[in-house]
């Protein structure tokens, strides 16, 4: 008689398997300085916060020098990575300390800028694999039904915490996993409120009495719990943190000391939103104090819903709650559940979605007039999904389903086979609750890809929103699997499964094939410059193809019926891309993506009182790496260099000029005047940027 091993508890192996993605994704962070154009930018936006201790006025200023005042407000997207990221950079002590050179030395001020946004990643994954958990849960009877449930939510945690652009969006300072994580949670809270039976909320009963009649608040329900700590988190902190500002003697004082102009604030500006703000107060404890009433579980979860879809907006702006309501209309649609319209609670939900959301952007409205409005709503959220932005960021039907391939590989050549597993009547009948999962995340990717592809607007991240879906028809094809429930008809089908494996290994030879054919290409799934100089100096990815083949052969091994070695194989197959992914390809394409290093090398060898330029280019890590203390002229203009050349004459003993390499040898060689061209040197170079160093004689006596 043979004895089996002792198992593992599912919550050991969540744990596990937490822990190995939060090590790998930080081990390697100090590697990677911030990239250019966007983590330098926001983070920069967020520092300014601290410089100026102002969470409302959001602020941009990129140095001092012809184009020094180019920008100062900062109205493109709105406040909560901005927040965020000032509050952890405020925690860690970086970015408002007196020395000048603390945001290229160590890891502290990348985790800072990136923190919240590793937070946001990593908690979406888990809460998406908690929901297919606790679904798969709901008609379990038995030990090993319960392990299987507990298997397909860490599977889908871990599947999504390893494809490529979710793992990277997390480790960066965007803006977009404050807008997707939301809608992950949104998502989830829908699914928990009506993919499975509802139940009564477990209530605490107070010790006393009201006119003789007992009093029971649902303070204990978990489900309530979740969202009273979400409405403090999204309500209650940002109103607080706002009506302080403005009541601040400090923010008084400054305000007080602006151009007296009508288009500029004024001390009666913060007044006014103070009186606003009270408003919201009045409505914030109207609204929780309704939610005590609510007896029913599915009451809990939609104003989780509701809460989530303001900080969507706060997050990112319009996209985030236009695809939850989007979301949540087709889902009805498709099931025949308008019904639920009357349930949803709507009248309240609307409240919660406005506390969430409106209070930042009514203080900007009050503070800054219709000039934001405009900028904000009407430029950077209808026009760049109506018209277009940019003509790099433009792509037909196909341009997201090329894109998925290389975001989720390997895990996109598994696709095909969990697409068949999705569209597949259910054995235990389609109410079962991880049916209707099932059901829904295919819906979900659907309508994600369809939406995003009506965009005019195209870039590679914009992707982010279906990743989350497909982990979820992924985690469940593979879990169900390794259960052995799906094998009857997975026997039945043979035909089907070796489909299935050839069209995913043709999958990855696709996509292996086009990375290595655009090494760029895996950096480009963050950025949104994609032409000439960005296609260069990144590391060779033809190790792809050795990485991705032990998921090629757990296809074969899954179509032969060997769930459990074919899990391995791809799971392995997964960590080493991820692992790769953050040792190697990262760290070598981050020098050439980052400034920090050119920086760091004019600290390190500048004297005292030797001015860093920035000219001809206006990528923002100029900015934020040396704290704004840098002269910036965005064009090529050579008489203004020279008459900074000739004022900073017996006054510092050189100048450290960056500029792109491109431009570098026009610069050294027509930009200069003649007396100092001769002993300019380049003392760092990349594939992108390069340092000069400018010694400066003493000036001519007349």
């Amino acid at each position: 008689m043979r004895v089996r091993a002792p198992s593992l508890s599912p919550w050991v192996w969540a744990a596990l398997a937490a822990a190995f993605v939060i090590v790998l994704q930080t081990t390697t962070l100090a590697a990677c300085g911030p990239w250019d154009p966007w983590e330098t930018h926001y983070g920069e936006v967020a520092r300014q916060i601290l410089v100026r201790h102002d969470p409302i006025d959001l602020w941009w200023k990129p140095g001092y020098g012809p184009s020094g005042n180019a920008e100062n407000v900062f109205w493109s997207k709105p406040a909560l990575p901005f927040w965020l990221m000032a509050l952890s950079m405020k925690i860690l002590g970086v970015g408002a300390g007196p020395a000048a050179d603390e945001m290229v030395r160590g890891a502290l001020p990348v985790l800072a800028i990136r923190l919240p946004s590793m937070i946001a990643g990593w908690l979406s994954a888990a809460f998406l694999g908690y929901v297919t958990w606790r679904l798969g849960q709901v008609r379990a009877k038995t030990d090993a039904a319960k392990r299987s449930a507990a298997n397909a939510g860490i599977l889908v945690a871990l599947i999504l915490s390893l494809m490529p652009q979710w793992a990277i969006v997390t480790r960066q300072a965007l803006t977009d996993m404050f807008f997707v994580g939301p809608v992950v949670l949104a998502m989830g809270a829908w699914a928990m409120a009506w993919l499975q039976p509802d139940r009564e909320l477990r209530r605490w009963t107070l010790p006393f009495k009201l006119r003789g009649r007992s009093l029971s608040v649902p303070l204990v329900d978990r489900a309530y719990l979740t969202f009273g700590v979400l409405f403090l988190l999204a309500v209650i902190a940002p109103l607080a943190a706002l009506d302080l500002h403005v009541l601040s003697e400090e923010t008084r004082r400054r305000v007080a000391g602006f151009i007296k102009r009508p288009d500029v604030p004024n001390v009666r500006t913060l007044w006014e939103i103070h009186l606003h703000l009270i408003i919201y107060w009045v409505f914030a404890g109207l609204t929780f104090a309704a939610s005590l009433l609510w007896h029913r579980r599915s009451q809990a979860w939609m104003g989780v819903l509701y809460l989530a879809a303001g900080l969507s907006l706060l997050g990112k702006g319009l996209i985030g709650p236009g695809l939850i309501g989007l979301l949540v209309l087709a889902d009805m649609a498709v099931s025949s559940r308008f019904h639920l319209l009357r349930r949803c609670g709507l009248p309240t939900g609307a409240l919660l979605f406005a506390l969430a959301s409106f209070p930042w952007h009514h203080a900007m409205v009050l503070y800054r007039g219709e000039r934001f409005f405009n900028e904000l709503i009407i430029l950077n959220n209808l026009a760049r999904f109506g018209s277009g932005e940019q003509e790099q960021a433009v792509g037909g039907f196909t341009f997201y389903l090329h894109t998925l391939g290389l975001a989720a590989l390997p895990w996109v050549a598994a696709l095909p086979a969990a697409l068949w597993r999705a569209l597949r009547p259910d054995d235990d009948g389609d109410d079962e609750p991880t049916a209707q999962l099932r059901r829904f995340a295919l819906l979900w990717l659907a309508v994600s890809l369809l939406l995003l592809t009506y965009s005019v607007t195209k870039y590679y991240h914009y992707l982010l929103p279906a990743l989350p879906p497909m982990a979820v028809l992924l985690g469940l094809w593979l879990g169900g699997s390794l259960s052995g429930r799906d094998r009857t008809w997975l026997k039945e089908h043979p035909q089907i499964r070796w489909l299935a494996a050839a069209l995913g290994i043709g999958l990855i030879a696709a996509v292996v094939r086009d990375a290595i054919h655009e090494p760029a290409w895996i950096v480009h799934l963050t950025t949104y410059l994609y032409t000439l100089m960005w296609r260069e100096g990144t590391p060779p990815v033809d190790i792809l193809g050795w990485l991705s083949l032990p998921f090629a052969a757990g296809l074969v091994l899954w179509a032969l019926l060997r769930p459990r070695l074919a899990a391995a194989a791809m799971i392995c197959s997964s960590v080493a891309v991820s692992t790769w992914l953050f040792a190697v390809y990262l760290p070598k394409a981050s020098e050439h993506w980052s400034q920090r290093s050119a920086i760091a090398t004019y600290y390190d060898n500048r004297a005292e009182g030797d001015p860093l330029l920035s000219y001809w280019f206006y990528y923002r890590g100029e900015t934020f790496l040396s704290k704004a203390d840098v002269w910036v002229s965005k064009e090529a203009k050579r008489d203004k260099l020279r008459e900074f050349i000739d004022l900073k004459r017996g006054v510092a003993e050189n100048l450290w000029l960056i500029t792109t390499k491109s431009h570098m040898k026009r610069v050294s060689e027509t930009m200069l005047p003649r007396d100092v061209k001769d002993g300019a040197v380049v003392v760092y170079a990349n594939a992108h940027y390069e340092l000069l160093k400018i010694p400066l004689p003493p000036p001519v006596e007349q």
